[in-house]
């Protein structure tokens, strides 16, 4: 894969980690400062889990070998 197509598929996933951020910034405002209920935080926790497969494909793209 060349540097280009690295930056491209890194800006994609960036985009990715941004929406699944506002996902969860929506849920959250649902709970209007107060705790989320079960099934909000299982959400979140999806959508975390979720975020945390983009980084760490975002950190295959630079691995050096």
């Amino acid at each position: 894969m060349t540097n280009d197509e690295k930056a491209l598929q890194y800006h994609s996933l960036l985009l990715t980690h941004d929406k699944i951020d506002a996902k969860i910034a929506d849920i959250k405002s649902e709970a209007a400062g107060s705790d989320l209920n079960k099934e909000q935080q299982s959400k979140v926790n999806d959508l975390e889990f979720q975020k945390d497969q983009v980084v760490a494909q975002a950190q295959q793209l630079f691995e050096t070998y």
